[in-house]
């Protein structure tokens, strides 16, 4: 897709030629924009095509050699993609760095935004209280032998099939943000990208269990995460006490009018006061935006972020504690780690789900 001030070049093949016929009128009659569409052959490389667009970009515009902006960290994916970016950098068009103005763009939602995270919302956080809850009582109370991996499983398709947590939504409008995560038995990775491994869960006195599940509603995001401790050390209910203090000032924090900074400012204010031994092992962010994509990294919850803070923008506000050690000599449960996340909606006084 190219964006010009008239017009909004689509290269793709025939059949999603034929979805954007639908989009044509509407265009033009909303904002009075031209939908021009490239149709690719199937074995074409669409180079040919290619040129017609940005010679369309050339002769639309003012100068002799126009700005054209893209998303400068966005990796090519598919031969398509590939060869575009190619001819784009080829060019003698000015490529500028817009990420920031689409991060700008979809910050704030709108009321049928809010609506698709509310309902993501619902379903995570249903499936972790009527799903994920009474499945971690049963094996621990039976003492089964389960891992990360099944429960992992078992928790995706609950996530696909919402009625198994008596939640009315249709399974087409819903999908995983990234597969649940289940960590214990001292092996604990706090970063976003982290994975269930084939382990048993390990749940005997001072362990720790970590999970966190995201889910999607017509492509919108939402995310939670909780710590269930087992027969807690006094350090472990402690550092947990202080988390749970420094999370909620943390979505406190995000007021209209604040900065993204004054939310990660409170959760460590938090700490220093409660137990400043722990600040080292806090997590360098409270979470990101949340959207469209699980991360809006224009919007990421750290002390350097002075983007202000506006009603109708979503986070997903995760905040930890990393590596702390507990009074025992199992080396399953000696080092253990905590993390709380919430998806949070920004209005006058921000909405947890």
């Amino acid at each position: 897709m190219v964006f010009m001030s008239k017009q909004i070049h689509f290269l793709c093949s025939q059949k999603k030629a034929n979805l954007l016929e639908t989009v044509k009128r509407s265009a033009k009659e909303a904002v009075g924009t031209d939908i021009v569409v490239h149709v690719k052959a199937k074995n074409d490389d669409g180079t040919a095509l290619m040129d017609e667009i940005l010679q369309a970009v050339r002769s639309q515009s003012k100068s002799d050699s126009p700005i054209v902006g893209y998303i400068a960290k966005e990796a090519p994916e598919g031969k398509l993609l590939e060869t575009w970016s190619e001819k784009l950098n080829g060019s003698s068009l000015q490529l500028a760095d817009a990420t920031n103005g689409f991060s700008e763009l979809f910050a704030v939602k709108d009321a049928m935004e809010l609506t698709c995270v509310k309902k993501a919302a619902y379903l995570t956080s249903s499936v972790m209280k009527n799903f994920v809850v009474p499945k971690l009582e049963n094996i621990i109370d039976e003492e089964k032998k389960v891992t990360h991996s099944a429960l992992m499983d078992d928790t995706e398709k609950a996530i696909l099939d919402p009625s198994k947590v008596k939640v009315k939504l249709k399974v087409e409008n819903v999908d995983i943000c990234y597969p649940p995560i289940f960590q214990s038995g001292g092996k604990f990775d706090l970063r976003p990208s982290a994975s269930s491994n084939d382990d048993e869960l390990y749940y005997d006195s001072t362990s720790v269990i970590i999970c966190a599940i995201g889910s999607r509603y017509n492509s919108y995001c939402s995310n939670v995460a909780r710590t269930f401790l087992i027969d807690a050390a006094k350090s472990q209910s402690r550092a947990y006490e202080v988390l749970l203090k420094a999370h909620d000032s943390a979505i406190a924090a995000l007021k209209p009018g604040n900065k993204v900074s004054t939310a990660y400012q409170a959760a460590v204010a938090v700490v220093e006061k409660e137990a400043p031994e722990l600040l080292p092992n806090l997590t360098k962010s409270a979470g990101t935006g949340i959207g469209l994509e699980f991360r809006e990294s224009g919007l990421g919850i750290n002390s350097k972020n002075d983007r202000p803070i506006k009603p109708g923008m979503v986070f997903n506000v995760s905040l930890g504690f990393q590596n702390l050690q507990a009074e025992t000599n199992n080396e399953k449960t000696e080092k253990f780690s905590l993390l709380l996340a919430d998806t949070v909606i920004v209005s006058e006084k921000p909405q947890k789900y």
